[in-house]
């Protein structure tokens, strides 16, 4: 049986390590900061930290995050006075947001089906103020922050399904197929729970972006591998670097995360940050056992 600890620390090392520290730790980071100040779902909250954060720092958000700002930094009182813009000037009602997202779908022609919400939402996962059957709905609704499509709400609800049950000692056969029960899911999801363990690739030609093309990828990899080393080496020989991040998060919460894959970054500061924030988490959890074993 692994610790709670380790899995949490494993989830939020495996996707920092995996992912090379791109973007999508640090909008987790920003999503951690925000439940962990909360303790419970704030749409705005988060959607402020995310559009500072692109503000401040330029990262590569991807195209729908890039509209969604372009189309909120204008209603900002101060904009465009980088040195006079804080955080909370980006705190817009969620009707607002709802409007926007709607907007950027549009723009898009519709293809906002992508998987940067499932790469940094897992953080909701390690809630335990975040109860088993709402965690699916509020992954859904972190989600369309940005993403208009139902799509990538419902990959990122089903990875984080499959982390929380992981942290519960599920076995990873039992997590994804219990992930894949829940209701309503899109049809395409259900054709990802039928290939998955026979197939890397989808049913038909898709952008590699695409919300449930990399869902499937990542699942097949991570089932018929047994370690992280593994099943980072079969993605980087399959070349698609948009399932890396949910290797990362998934293989962490599976297997934890080897001291030999970051011994040499141990004095990092990034990954200090990102260690804090998973022991904060994991300690929630040790509380709230606690409490019910009292």
């Amino acid at each position: 049986m692994i610790a709670i600890q380790t899995r949490c620390d494993g989830i939020f090392m495996g996707h920092a390590i995996v992912s090379k520290f791109d973007i999508s730790c640090y909008m987790a980071l920003q999503l951690s900061e925000s439940l962990l100040e909360l303790k419970r779902f704030d749409g705005p909250n988060i959607m402020s930290r995310y559009l500072y954060l692109y503000h401040t720092k330029r990262y590569d958000f991807g195209e729908t995050m890039k509209v969604v700002y372009q189309n909120l930094k204008d209603k900002t009182k101060n904009y465009p006075g980088h040195s006079s813009v804080c955080r909370e000037d980006f705190l817009f009602d969620q009707l607002i947001i709802d409007e926007t997202v709607k907007l950027t779908d549009k723009k898009l022609g519709g293809y906002t089906a992508g998987c940067g919400p499932v790469h940094r939402s897992f953080p909701l996962a390690l809630c335990p103020w975040i109860d088993d059957d709402n965690l699916f709905n509020i992954s859904k609704n972190e989600a369309t922050l940005t993403h208009f499509n139902p799509l990538a709400g419902q990959v990122a609800g089903i990875v984080n399904l499959i982390c929380r049950s992981l942290l519960k000692n599920n076995t990873w056969h039992d997590a994804v197929q219990s992930a894949f029960l829940t209701p309503s899911l899109h049809t395409e999801l259900s054709d990802v729970c039928y290939r998955y363990s026979r197939w890397s690739t989808p049913s038909k030609t898709t952008h590699p972006a695409y919300a449930p093309t990399v869902l499937q990828e990542a699942l097949h990899y991570v089932t018929i591998s047994n370690n992280i080393a593994e099943v980072i080496e079969k993605v980087k020989i399959n070349r698609n670097v948009y399932c890396l991040p949910i290797v990362g998060v998934l293989s962490g919460a599976l297997w934890g995360i080897p001291l030999d894959m970051y011994k040499d970054k141990t004095n990092d500061v990034q990954l200090k940050t990102i260690r804090d924030t998973a022991n904060k988490l994991s300690q929630q959890w040790i509380s709230q056992c606690e409490s019910v074993n009292a």
